[in-house]
């Protein structure tokens, strides 16, 4: 198989090393063996990968919670220079990671006529500071209202991009989170020794043989310490995984989509659970229904086109047994970064 000039062998080890790379000293030779490779091949398949642009980046990723952070889904309605002037706002600052215009299929680019907020975003702050953050970035947005959406459940996280055969292959949460999870109790990190290892890891790490060596450095301990702290962190949730993170449009996935639904809050969890059960499902959250947006079970979901998009929500909508959805289509990205602690 000649998937962007790869082989099938490669291909199956960009699958394994977005679940996750080993939480070894030589983790490149340990995820090589498995997948029939060497230690140097994977090392080469990462710099291509690098080269032509689909590596965003190599390194942890960690729950924003757990390090005392919120993380929160907004949304806004504008259009003309007020719409630029919001979006502007929005990628200058910091603790946005991702921007978008999303609007209901057939609607002009800018969502103009649409009954629906247009531009969403994602912001991320400590949350001693949120609402802080929250209120300069409104009035960066220059009077216009910023709704915020909070999930108030997970279904589905963490996606993994299988380009054997362009369809999502990811990995599912054994369990939904409870009610509220998101506002719960955060995790306290005690050390600038811990802070200084997950800053080193936030970004996209040296690809090295001792992969780990430079973040054991920057957090003063040895790599075997470091990767127990890193075992424990996993076990605890604080760190999801340390994994590749393709660009997801170089890679071919050229279009996506908000999909919505509006259930009885009763019925909500039972639906997620079997929207997440699908592979094109990326992420899958509960989140609270307003006047401006009556919908509680959100969904994301990716494809090469938006006709091929469209027709994947009406699947979902249909094998899932929802009705009276909505599904936003993603028109113009304006941001997306990693979160920076």
């Amino acid at each position: 198989m000649d998937v962007y000039g790869l082989e099938e062998k490669e291909l199956a080890a960009i699958t394994a090393l977005q679940r996750g790379i080993p939480l070894s000293e030589r983790p490149f030779a340990e995820l090589g063996a498995a997948a029939g490779m060497s230690e140097d091949d994977i090392l080469s398949l990462l710099a291509r990968l690098r080269e032509e642009g689909l590596l965003r980046r190599v390194g942890g990723i960690f729950d924003a919670r757990r390090l005392g952070w919120r993380s929160v889904l907004c949304a806004a309605t504008a259009h003309g220079e007020a719409l630029e002037r919001a979006a502007q706002a929005a990628c200058d600052c910091p603790g946005v990671t991702h921007c978008y215009t999303r609007v209901p299929a057939g609607s002009l680019p800018d969502g103009e006529g649409s009954p629906y907020p247009n531009l969403w975003f994602t912001l991320a702050a400590p949350a001693a500071t949120f609402e802080r953050e929250l209120d300069a970035l409104r009035r960066g947005f220059g009077g216009v209202e910023i709704l915020p959406f909070p999930a108030l459940r997970r279904f589905k996280i963490d996606v993994v991009f299988d380009l054997r055969t362009r369809e999502r292959d990811e990995t599912t949460e054994s369990a939904p989170s409870p009610a509220g999870e998101d506002d719960g109790a955060a995790v306290t990190l005690p050390t600038e020794s811990d802070l200084a290892l997950i800053r080193s890891m936030q970004g996209s790490m040296p690809l090295v043989r001792d992969f780990y060596a430079v973040a054991a450095e920057a957090a003063g301990g040895s790599t075997p310490d470091v990767l127990a702290r890193l075992r424990a962190w996993k076990e605890r949730g604080i760190l999801r995984r340390v994994a590749l993170i393709l660009r997801h449009r170089e890679a071919g996935y050229h279009a996506n989509g908000m999909c919505c639904w509006d259930l009885p809050p009763e019925k909500v969890a039972e639906a997620g659970r079997r929207l997440a059960a699908f592979p094109e499902v990326t992420h899958c959250y509960e989140r609270p229904r307003s006047a401006a947006f009556p919908f509680r079970l959100y969904a994301m979901i990716h494809t090469g086109d938006y006709a091929s998009t469209q027709r994947l929500f009406e699947r979902l909508s249909r094998e899932a047994g929802l009705d009276g959805g909505e599904l936003l289509l993603s028109l113009r990205e304006y941001k997306k970064t990693s979160l920076v602690f």
